[in-house]
């Protein structure tokens, strides 16, 4: 369940990221500058799972690191260690305490959710209904709601400032809401290509491809 939620919270993240924006107003006016030159993005974020009583139910921590197109590496420290590498063609998932890699294919595991819209040239609009919130503690907000009715998420909120992504929510079709707040962020910094290669370590389980 926890593999399934995330594969699905990363690759929303991930298609929010390469897509196109061309809309005026104060919060997408910031989200075209943020994301219409994006090559690559770094943070350290927290994040937090919200049951559907809006009672924190898990805190995670860690850092990101994602290039266009279709690659990114997150890497969870606390509280409990495990990485998320997409190298453009699979997506690995390594979890430290178990000592076991499930690997899948981007097509197998996100057929459902817009990861391979990224860094296409298709627009937002043609997947969300866009709505600006105004501003709410520092941050201009978005609503996005997507227009098929079988994705995985039912909103999506985006909370920009003049250096770009700083806060994402994404609500699902059970009531339970992701936060993910971003800190530290580097945008078109350098990032090694080696940063989306992973080998199983010698001796775990491998699960799939």
């Amino acid at each position: 369940m926890w593999e399934s939620r995330m594969f699905k919270v990363l690759s929303m993240v991930g298609a929010l990221l390469g897509m196109s924006y061309a809309w005026a107003g104060d919060g997408l006016d910031q989200l075209n500058a943020f994301t219409n030159e994006l090559v690559s993005f770094s943070a350290t974020f927290t994040q937090t799972v919200y049951d559907g009583n809006s009672r924190p139910i898990q805190e995670s921590n860690g850092s990101v690191v994602l290039m266009r197109p279709g690659k990114f590496a997150w890497h969870y420290e606390s509280p409990s260690p495990q990485k998320i590498i997409a190298d453009g063609k699979k997506i690995w998932v390594y979890d430290m305490d178990l000592a076991q890699v499930t690997v899948k294919t981007l097509d197998e595991t996100l057929s459902a959710t817009p990861i391979m819209l990224l860094g296409g040239d298709e627009p937002l609009s043609t997947q969300f209904t866009i709505r600006e919130l105004g501003p709410s503690d520092g941050l201009q907000w978005l609503e996005l709601i997507p227009k098929a009715a079988d994705t995985d998420f039912e909103t999506v909120y985006m909370g920009l400032n003049a250096d770009g992504l700083v806060a994402m929510e994404l609500r699902d079709n059970f009531g339970q809401a992701t936060q993910i707040r971003f800190e530290d962020i580097y945008v078109n910094g350098l990032v090694r290509e080696d940063a989306f290669e992973f080998t199983p370590p010698v001796g775990v389980d491998v699960i799939g491809q």
